[in-house]
């Protein structure tokens, strides 16, 4: 075993890799840089050779060189996979092993002690000239100083033990760990010129990313929103990250390089398909339309630090392999107008919705958000935000509810010879709040619209409705006082020929 732990120890330093120095960390994948020192051997002609070691997550294809020292560059590369012991697995095994000894030899350098200690009062047995009083009160010294020296004696005995038995199971899982082995990269460079110490690379790597977690606070009564803002980061490279310039981006990075073909811009007759086909065959063309819409889509807008991508400059972070954490980006208290949405036709809930405005515009990509309503957890759903404004929902409000009253409804004939029909419908919105406090409501109703030439509608309200950007919509603004209610009055007259077959829609 201390043969097989003296190999590793000599091996580890021929397989260390480059630390990074910088991350940029995608949501599914991570752009590392290093600096590596570099050994360089003469090849054919005015060539070097030297070679680096990547993980077997990283892509070799994306491998990227800084400039070289004075007019070196390289002239050619590969890359092949070997397989090397578990170093990340191997380097935790053996910080243990060393606590562990360093215990045991703690413990036995205080047993010894115990033991000298021990082994002086036991020589004052001997004969010498005292007194019987003396002799008495040394005997009972020498009783209380051998019972403690042999009770530690004993219980360092068995920490000692039970160290040596825990050192044996870690050099077991040592001699386990150096049999498995992780796939790497080797990468054999040839470089023309001078031969470089050292080179800055970077590359891409999978097994890595980071995704947002929001919690955002409704506090109605100091018209604000509480904001937070964390991201759950993770890396499976095999190799703690020490130190590390850490970055956050928005999206993945934009890989092509060369513009798609052009598909042909075709001209032609529609097909028509037979009832029975029509179905399958809708659904086939609409699949293949999604596909050529997905293909053809922009990308989507990338601002901030880089040409492709947005990204946050975290600090220096360190990274350990396989683990997720973490880390806080950003916490705010956000000026917020409140307001409660009401639409009757659907049900009576009041839906309570901030608005927020900001001085510089917001960029928060796609992740989880918890939404909180004075203290109370309301919701957990997927959250962005992209802009200078933002509209959030959190949840419903049980003190305020609305009710509808329908007061008439009837359909008939009118004119000498009954050639027109008609229908009337009537209706309240009464809106209560049962809180301590006024709120602010908006009602929204759809608007009924005649769809033919030939039906003519007239609609009331009591109070009249604001006027809207949406056509299709009716909308009251509100103040509805604490323990108090807004009632709303409506009227509906429709008329058509008698000949024409009506639908009043839904709403009827």
């Amino acid at each position: 075993m201390t043969r097989l732990v003296a190999a590793l120890a000599l091996l580890f330093p021929a397989l260390a890799w480059a630390a990074p120095t910088q991350v940029t960390l995608f949501p599914a994948s991570a752009q590392v840089e290093e600096v590596s020192a570099v050994t360089c051997t003469p090849a054919e002609g005015d060539l070097s050779a030297c070679a680096l070691t990547l993980p077997g997550q990283a892509d070799p294809a994306t491998l990227r060189f800084g400039k070289l020292p004075g007019e070196a560059s390289i002239a050619d590369l590969t890359w092949k996979t070997r397989h090397d012991p578990d170093q990340a697995a191997l380097a935790p095994l053996l910080a243990r092993r060393d606590e562990l000894k360093a215990q045991r030899d703690a413990a036995m350098a205080e047993l010894e002690g115990v033991r000298s200690r021990l082994a002086f009062w036991k020589a004052q047995t001997e004969p010498s000239q005292q007194t019987v009083a003396a002799l008495r009160e040394m005997a009972a010294e020498l009783d209380a100083n051998v019972r403690a020296g042999t009770q530690q004696t004993l219980t360092l005995e068995g920490r000692i033990a039970d160290l040596n038995g825990k050192l044996a199971r870690v050099e077991e899982e040592i001699a386990a760990a150096a049999g498995r082995q992780r796939t790497v990269w080797e990468v054999a460079l040839l470089v023309s010129g001078n031969a470089p110490r050292e080179m800055a690379y970077s590359y891409t790597l999978r097994d890595c990313g980071w995704s947002p977690l929001y919690r955002l606070e409704a506090l109605p009564a100091s018209s604000k929103i509480d904001f937070s803002w964390q991201a759950k980061v993770w890396q499976r490279s095999g190799q703690d990250w020490k130190d590390v310039r850490l970055f956050l981006a928005t999206m993945q990075p934009e890989t092509q390089a060369e513009p798609s073909d052009l598909p042909p811009w075709e001209i032609r007759p529609v097909q028509i398909f037979q009832k029975a086909m029509r179905a399958p065959a809708m659904m086939e063309m609409r699949a293949g339309a999604a596909d050529e819409m997905v293909a053809a889509a922009p990308a989507p807008p990338r601002e901030i630090r880089h040409a492709t991508y947005a990204a946050w400059d975290m600090g220096k972070k360190s990274l350990p392999a396989g683990s997720e954490r973490v880390i806080d980006i950003e916490r705010d208290s956000w000026p917020a107008s409140f307001l409660h949405l009401m639409r009757p036709s659907l049900d009576a809930k009041a839906f309570v919705q901030a608005r927020a405005e900001f001085k510089e515009p917001k960029e928060l990509p796609p992740g989880t958000a918890f939404f909180l309503l004075d203290g109370a957890m309301v919701d957990q759903r997927e959250f962005a935000l992209s802009g200078r404004e933002g509209t959030m929902s959190f949840g419903t409000d049980p003190l305020l509810t609305c009710e509808t009253v329908l007061s008439d409804k009837k359909t008939g004939e009118k004119g000498l010879f009954g050639q027109k029909q008609s229908f009337v419908r009537e209706w309240t919105l009464t809106v209560r709040n049962a809180a301590a406090r006024p709120v602010q409501v908006r009602i929204e109703e759809p608007r009924p619209l005649p769809r033919d030439e030939r039906i003519v509608v007239e609609l009331t309200a009591k109070p009249e409705p604001l006027a809207e950007d949406d056509p299709e919509l009716l909308a009251w603004n509100a103040t509805v006082p604490a323990g108090g209610e807004s009632v709303i009055a409506l009227s509906l007259k429709m008329e058509a020929p008698e000949d024409l077959r009506i639908d009043p829609g839904w709403r009827w």
